[in-house]
């Protein structure tokens, strides 16, 4: 082997080991906070984790240009942040996952954003409408630059060349619109908590 194929050897093995022991951590951190999730659903009050839900047409009305319309999203966070002063600690630290369920016509929708310490590291959606599902996974590491992305339409994993086409172009992942969203949830439950 020539020293400049052991020296890219060198630069490129790093990087993918970085990558793959990020992801595990955040597959392991999502395992986590389901655990705890989970445990404060079956425990009620002496569960591990705080939830606010805000439920948007409970009384499901019809809405305007859309017809059958309902959204649930719940805040699970671990502490709550109007307890401990700013200046201590971010009260955007305490909150860990944010699901929002919405049902919008025929189109069903459940996302799940995934935090650890203020910031996003991982986003889900699932979409079905009309028989048709949409997969949407992305991991983001801790300054915010999305590493990994997978999109399945129907069960299939879609190419960088599948996106160029006319049917799936509306599905590639977009991280500033995903961390966008992600820091409006942080926001939202920020201010949901200030009484």
């Amino acid at each position: 082997m020539t020293m400049t194929r052991i020296l890219l050897f060198a630069l490129i093995c790093p990087s993918l080991f970085v990558t793959a022991q990020t992801e595990t951590t955040i597959r392991n951190h999502y395992t986590d906070v389901n655990k705890q999730i989970t445990e404060s659903i079956e425990q009620g009050f002496e569960g591990p984790l705080y939830n606010n839900k805000w439920i948007t047409n409970n009384n499901g009305r019809s809405w305007p240009a859309v017809g059958n319309y309902t959204e649930t999203t719940d805040f699970w966070y671990n502490d709550p942040p109007d307890h401990i002063s700013a200046a201590e600690r971010n009260p955007k630290n305490v909150l860990l996952k944010v699901n929002i369920s919405r049902k919008a016509s025929h189109l069903s929708t459940n996302e799940e954003y995934l935090y650890k310490d203020g910031k996003l590291l991982f986003y889900y959606c699932k979409e079905a409408e009309e028989g048709n599902e949409w997969e949407t996974r992305m991991y983001f590491n801790s300054k915010g630059i999305l590493f990994k992305s997978s999109v399945k339409a129907n069960g299939k994993e879609l190419t960088a060349k599948d996106f160029t086409t006319k049917d799936y172009k509306d599905f590639k992942p977009n991280a500033g619109k995903t961390m966008a969203a992600g820091k409006k949830n942080q926001d939202l439950f920020i201010k949901s908590m200030q009484y």
